[in-house]
């Protein structure tokens, strides 16, 4: 009775330390799911303020260029402004920038005198509901208030009162101060918000999440979202008016976790970042889902299991109680275990085998009498090998020994067995006489053991896709998933081609198939294509997988994300090759591409021509109006040059104003080569040549341009070329400037 009640107590002692280890794991499992959401809001958070950096800049710059096209009205105009006088000049400034629908010029009461829509003549604007509000003699870029409409003959602006649906027909007007004749001017210009809205519904999907543009007074002026009104005010009974600015109110009231907000850096505008909650967290909710299944049914299954071993331990308790003999007792273990016992007598050399030994193996009984010979027959040839020596060897060590060998079954399979034995009679010469021991089947423990090394092996950081022959998909594992967003249910009987990105051709693939084919694996880079769109570059090796009889029975592939890696090769490579101002070639890439080219043209006996290009005067732009002028003016400059030349040519700057165009295949005749050298380099000049447009205003300056041909002499390099052409454009700057001289000819 008292080994029945400690028996009680200690059962009780397990369920309490069974709740316990419940308890702790619900309390791991939440810890764990909570950092995975916030793991998920962070990394959507940074996103989100991506999107702000990306749409503020992209919003600033459209209105900078907006501001500069109307300083360029006046210096356009040459005379007193009216409808006829601009009507011309008006259509050339929309052409460039067409996301206007209109540009206005007012006097200085506000009244339209002249429009490139000509129905806005005549209508009047109030000036007071524009920021900033202007300060100082320096015209300022302002932003109104969104007006519903198409124009302002046909619209109507809007108001706290009176807001407008962001789904409707609407502009916005920039105004700024202009001067004709040193009287004052203001021009008008209609921001299309439907560009707006294609433009950034585009880089940030409704599904994902929503743009708002606030004016620094609270103002709603444009929002991607079509249920928001245009026009409101931020400010309400929820958010009254105080005395700090906008931003910094933003910044007192509680937002949304995925809610980014980014204050322009010179304009009087505020970007808002609205992320969709239920979108950014889907798969967040998905593991917490998956993660609360696994762990109910862990729980349901180790109560029911700790209920079972429950009932179990009492029905074993009451068996033993009326338990059969000892004897009996014992052969139910050693067939319960799947063990069989043996005995060795040393001194007649003869082995004996109990029943269970010869049913490990699937036969009958008796069926033969054990010996040495019988026991190697049906053990495994690698095994067999030094199976007596290693049973020797440990016996004199330890008096007892324990080998794994795999033995053949009657069904002429191999089952792993587990060989125990001890020496139980010694010789007077201590030497043994007598063993004993067990035969033990551990196949079903080494299969475990060998399906967890696989298991182990499968869930590396390394993707990996197994595919039958047919290419349908078998298993993949948790870092394709986490590398390709397709979960393992998703990509179960479907062939990998639904990554296919469509960056290679046909070509490419029956390549990659032939040596697959052929050796039997394939290795190299792939660009595939993510789940939700994204492509990505993948390092990966496919191998075949074959049976006995050399038949393709699986495919598997193994790669690893190297998107990353290649865009900081991409990055380096740029770094190293290009320009960063004009994104054009620099010195390193010219001298790689001119050796190559110099190489290809003797041997084809093409020519090619190398032409040296200078601005002229361009220190004077710096001096006058700082290095900021001068660097849009190379910009500008590198655009031109690149328009001019063939998609086969090459331009470089080398430093400063000093760019290199390098033309390539000329012909065979040097008489043409130098025509057609002369022809790209008058194209050249002529664009150089017209007006640059500069935050001051339309800029002039020349070139001079120096030019030199090769393609027949062998003992030229890179380097005199370079020379030569310098010398020619030299000549040019000698003889006035925006001139083309070539090396060699006559001045």
């Amino acid at each position: 009775m008292q080994t029945f009640l400690r028996r009680e107590k200690k059962i009780v002692r397990y369920l309490i330390a069974g709740f316990i280890i419940v308890a702790l794991l619900i309390g791991l499992i939440f810890i764990a799911v909570s950092n995975l959401r916030q793991e998920a809001i962070q990394t959507h958070r940074h996103i989100a303020n991506l999107h702000a950096y990306t749409l503020e800049e992209h919003f600033s710059q459209t209105l900078q260029h907006i501001s500069l096209t109307m300083d360029r009205l006046a210096p356009l105009s040459h005379e007193e402004p009216s409808q006829e006088g601009l009507s011309s000049i008006f259509s050339e400034l929309l052409h460039n920038a067409p996301y206007l629908r209109s540009l206005s010029l007012l006097d200085e009461k506000g009244a339209i005198i002249a429009s490139s829509h000509e129905p806005n003549i005549g209508e009047k604007i109030s000036l007071e509901h524009f920021l900033p509000i202007p300060f100082g003699e320096t015209p300022l870029l302002r932003i109104g208030l969104p007006w519903e409409g198409r124009d302002f003959d046909v619209a109507r602006e809007s108001s706290i009162q009176n807001p407008v649906r962001a789904d409707a027909i609407s502009f916005l007007p920039l105004l700024k101060k202009v001067s004709f004749e040193k009287r004052p001017y203001f021009v008008i210009a209609n921001l299309n918000m439907d560009y707006l809205t294609n433009r950034y519904t585009y880089t940030l999907p409704l599904e994902q999440g929503s743009l708002t543009l606030w004016r620094i007074d609270g103002i709603l002026l444009f929002s991607s979202d079509p249920n928001t009104l245009l026009g409101s005010s931020h400010y309400s009974k929820e958010h009254p008016k105080d005395n700090d600015d906008f931003f910094t109110h933003i910044g007192m009231y509680e937002q949304p976790a995925l809610n980014v907000f980014r204050l322009a850096k010179v304009l009087p505008f505020m970007v808002e970042i609205h992320t969709n909650e239920a979108n950014a967290l889907d798969y967040w909710d998905n593991e917490r889902q998956k993660v609360l299944g696994i762990t109910t049914l862990l729980i349901v299954f180790s109560g029911a299991l700790a209920l079972a071993l429950i009932v179990r331990y009492y029905k074993e308790n009451e068996r033993q109680r009326a338990q059969l003999s000892y004897e009996k007792q014992f052969r139910v273990a050693m067939e319960a275990t799947q063990t069989g016992l043996w005995t060795w007598d040393f001194k007649i050399n003869r082995i004996a085998w109990d029943p269970q030994c010869f049913l490990l193996l699937g036969l009958e009984p008796g069926v033969f009498e054990p010996s040495w010979d019988k026991i190697f027959a049906l053990t495994h040839p690698e095994d067999a090998l030094n199976m007596r020596s290693s049973i020797q060897e440990q016996i004199r060590a330890h008096s007892s020994f324990l080998i794994e060998r795999r033995m053949k079954t009657a069904n002429e399979l191999w089952v792993w067995i587990q060989v125990r034995g001890k020496v139980i009679e010694w010789s007077k010469e201590h030497e043994p006489t007598l063993l004993t021991g067990v035969y033990i089947n551990i196949d079903a423990q080494k299969r475990a053991e060998q399906l967890h090394l696989s298991a182990v092996a499968f869930e590396t950081q390394e993707a990996i896709l197994i595919t039958d022959a047919k290419e349908r998909v078998v298993k993949v594992n948790e870092a394709f998933t986490r590398i390709t967003g397709y979960r393992e249910q998703e990509m179960i009987g479907k062939t990998p081609r639904i990554l296919k990105s469509d960056k290679h051709d046909n070509t490419f693939y029956e390549s990659m198939w032939k040596g697959l084919l052929e050796h039997g694996y394939w290795q190299g880079e792939l660009w595939n294509k993510r789940k939700n769109g994204e492509i990505y570059a993948e390092s990966i090796t496919i191998t075949a997988i074959r049976d006995a009889k050399g038949k393709t029975t699986h495919y598997i592939a193994n790669f690893n994300d190297i998107t990353t890696h290649k865009a900081a090769q991409q990055q380096i490579q740029a770094l190293a090759y290009y320009d960063p101002l004009t994104h054009l070639a620099n010195r390193r890439l010219l001298d790689e591409t001119l050796e190559q080219t110099i190489r290809h043209s003797i041997e084809e006996r093409h020519f090619g021509a190398l032409l040296f290009i200078d601005l002229d005067h361009f220190k004077e732009l710096n001096d006058t109006h700082g290095h900021d002028a001068g660097d849009m003016l190379l910009i500008q400059t590198a655009s031109r040059l690149k328009e001019s030349i063939r998609e086969s040519d090459m331009v470089a700057r080398l430093g400063g104003d000093e760019f290199i165009v390098l033309l390539k295949n000329l012909g065979t005749q040097k008489g043409i080569a130098e025509h057609l050298t002369q022809s790209i380099a008058k194209k050249i000049l002529a664009l150089l040549c017209e007006p640059y447009a500069l935050a001051h205003g339309n800029y002039l300056l020349g070139a001079s341009i120096g030019c030199t041909i090769f393609g027949t002499h062998a003992n030229i390099d890179g380097a005199m070329l370079i020379k030569e052409a310098d010398i020619a454009m030299y000549q040019a700057k000698e003889s006035g400037r925006s001139t083309i001289c070539f090396y060699g000819a006559q001045s």
